[in-house]
C-alpha cells in the first residue's frame, strides 16, 4: 500500500499503484518460489467528517500458477491528526485450490512526518481470517505524487488445503498520487 491520505475532506483522494518485490509465500509451513515482482493498486476517497473510505488490491504471485489475491474495503476513521482506525472487509483468494475466505478486520494506521525528510507509516489489522502489518516511508517526489517502500506481513488464516495457513511477507514500492 501506500503513505496514509492526510486530510478526509469530501473529495480529497489518494491513488496507489506499486509493485511487490520479493514475494515470499508459505503454504502448509512450505516456502514455495516467489517471482519477481507482483502487483498491487488502491484507492481512499475522503468523505467528509473525518471519514473515508479506502480499497486496496494486492497479488502475491510465486512460481507456476500458484498465487494470493487479496482485496479489501475499509472505512477510515481519524481519531487524531496522524492516526486512524478502520474497519473493513477482506476477501482473500488462493489459487492453490481455488477458494475463497472473507474476513471482517479492524486495524489502526498512522504516521510521522520527518520534515524535509520522509514520512514513517504503518498498519496493522487484525482479522477472524486475516492478521497483517505494514511499515513504511514515503518521500514526496512533487507536490501530489509520493515514492513509497514498505514491509509487508500478511497471515491468510485457514486458506491452504488442509486449513493450514497462507503467509506472504516481502517489499512493497510504488507511487501515490494525491488530489
Amino acid at each position: 500500500a501506500a503513505s496514509p491520505l492526510k486530510n478526509y475532506n469530501a473529495g480529497k483522494v489518494a491513488v496507489d499503484l506499486g509493485l511487490n518485490v520479493p514475494t515470499s509465500n508459505t503454504y502448509e509451513g512450505h516456502s514455495v518460489g516467489s517471482k519477481k515482482t507482483s502487483p498491487y493498486a488502491g484507492i481512499t476517497v475522503g468523505l467528509g467528517s473525518n471519514t473515508a473510505v479506502n480499497y486496496k488490491w494486492n497479488q502475491y504471485k510465486n512460481s507456476g500458477s500458484n498465487k494470493v489475491e487479496a482485496q479489501q474495503l475499509n472505512l477510515m476513521y481519524k481519531v487524531l491528526p496522524v492516526l486512524d482506525v478502520y474497519a473493513g472487509y477482506v476477501d482473500s483468494d488462493v489459487k492453490l485450490h481455488g477458494d475463497s475466505r472473507s474476513s471482517g478486520q479492524v486495524g489502526v494506521q498512522g504516521r510521522v512526518e520527518l520534515p524535509f525528510l520522509c514520512t514513517l507509516w504503518g498498519r496493522a489489522g487484525v482479522g477472524n481470517k486475516l492478521n497483517s502489518y505494514e511499515i513504511g516511508l514515503s518521500r514526496t517526489l512533487v507536490s501530489n505524487v509520493e515514492l513509497n517502500l514498505s514491509y509487508y506481513d500478511n497471515k491468510f488464516k485457514d486458506s491452504a488445503p488442509g486449513g493450514s495457513d497462507v503467509k506472504t511477507k516481502g517489499v512493497n514500492m510504488g507511487i501515490t498520487v494525491k488530489f
